[in-house]
């Protein structure tokens, strides 16, 4: 058996690796795809309600293949999972730069960005640090959430200095070298748990919370999982904050376009955006292990509402841009470390990898959302109709989020475990 030794406990070097490959990754398919959209309106003369199709076509591949990929990510080595995933994710960057018609890159991009999104992306790195971590797992979820928020921070900046130097085809080769340069060789530096690179955990869970873990997650079979109030609560609420954060990132370049904001002060506003969401990770993954997980989700649900009323009330400004990617960062950023409790609380590490897959496939349909506001806008000449008609998504998820409690399913009690809810 390898024996791994370093000064640090071993996990947080496993949590590096899945920042970076998260934030490469992330920073270039969510973060960075508005970027695409004004090229692609030129280069094929499409509207952006049907350039917004390609992003739904990739959610769309998230969500029929997420469940999978999170049992996979329990099965099967995540070295591979990741190196895999990384590979065809840089193969559909250099394809996509050769593409004469946008349907070729919605094919090129549901196929290989998928592939990348799900191997080499939050699924992968939140299993692993579930596995690496057991007290104070809420803290560490919330640091290797930060990956994607990082990504948002550094690859909108570096898409757009490459689209305006050398072109958007370029630009995607060059970003391809990255993944393969970067995100490759770390790979060889994962091992899926403590026990596999011969190292203990620095922390140990309570004997008896370790025993009912073993003993009882391993008994959650998709039907049963199914069966969980405390999924549909968590799958309801959090797809509802996906589908209203991802709507207005993916229409913020053309909506600021419509203003007159160039793209630059767009991906500075995306990366403050990127950096107010690593604030909130920490935050809250944090506040997770020490907070009722309802009142963390009801903040969110109060900032979205926020954003929503402001851009129908108020011209859009470069300010009031900055001022809305600060509030959608807070909430955003809060969701991931935020669920992933939910699931380590609820489900256990043993059975992370394929609650958070089929969370995943959930959330995936929030993808809706962009296409709805482009659609909307098309129809309209505006965006205001789509904000209200996203807004009123927020009324049944603060009721649903009564359910967000975290608690261990009947049969486990609070005696039994120390992973109930605060």
């Amino acid at each position: 058996m390898i024996s791994i030794r370093t000064p640090w406990y071993y996990g947080w070097t496993i949590v590096a690796i899945a920042m970076t490959y998260q934030a490469i990754v992330y920073g270039i398919a969510i973060y960075s795809f508005t970027f695409w959209v004004p090229y692609w309106e030129i280069d094929f003369g499409s509207g952006r309600g049907e350039i917004m199709l390609v992003f739904v076509a990739i959610q769309a591949g998230m969500a029929l293949f997420a469940a999978f990929a999170g049992r996979a990510a329990d099965s099967l080595p995540i070295r591979w999972l990741v190196l895999s995933g990384s590979l065809c994710f840089a193969c559909g960057l250099a394809l996509s730069a050769y593409a004469q018609a946008l349907w070729q890159v919605g094919l090129i991009f549901s196929v290989t960005m998928v592939c990348g999104l799900l191997a080499a992306g939050s699924i992968t790195a939140q299993t692993l640090t579930a596995r690496w971590f057991d007290q104070n797992s809420g803290m560490a979820l919330g640091v290797v959430s930060t990956g994607s928020s990082i990504g948002g921070l550094l690859m909108p900046l570096l898409m757009v200095f490459l689209q305006t130097s050398v072109g958007w085809r370029e630009a995607n080769l060059w970003l391809a070298g990255l993944v393969i340069i970067v995100i490759v060789p770390a790979t060889l530096l994962i091992y899926d748990s403590p026990a596999k690179a011969g190292i203990k955990p620095i922390e140990k869970p309570h004997p008896a919370a370790s025993e009912v873990e073993v003993e009882h997650h391993q008994d959650w079979t998709l039907a049963r999982i199914l069966k969980t109030r405390s999924f549909w609560a968590m799958a309801f609420c959090f797809t509802v904050i996906s589908t209203i954060f991802i709507a207005i990132q993916q229409n913020l370049a053309p909506l600021a376009q419509d203003s007159g904001i160039s793209a630059m002060a767009v991906s500075t506003a995306v990366a403050v955006m990127a950096f107010v969401m690593i604030g909130a990770k920490l935050v809250f993954g944090y506040l997770a292990d020490q907070v009722n997980l309802r009142y963390l989700y009801l903040t969110t649900t109060a900032a979205l509402a926020a954003v929503l009323l402001m851009l129908n009330l108020y011209e859009v400004t470069y300010v009031l841009l900055l001022v809305v990617a600060c509030l959608v960062g807070i909430a955003a950023g809060s969701s991931m470390p935020l669920s992933a409790s939910i699931i380590r609380r609820a489900f256990g590490p043993l059975s992370f990898g394929r609650v958070k897959g089929l969370l995943y496939t959930v959330i995936s349909f929030s993808a809706i959302g962009p296409w709805v506001a482009g659609f909307i806008y098309d129809a309209t000449g505006g965006y205001e109709t789509a904000w209200l008609v996203l807004g009123l998504l927020l009324v049944p998820a603060i009721f649903a989020s009564s359910g967000l409690s975290g608690k261990i399913p009947a049969g486990i009690t609070s005696k039994q475990t120390d992973l109930t809810a605060s």
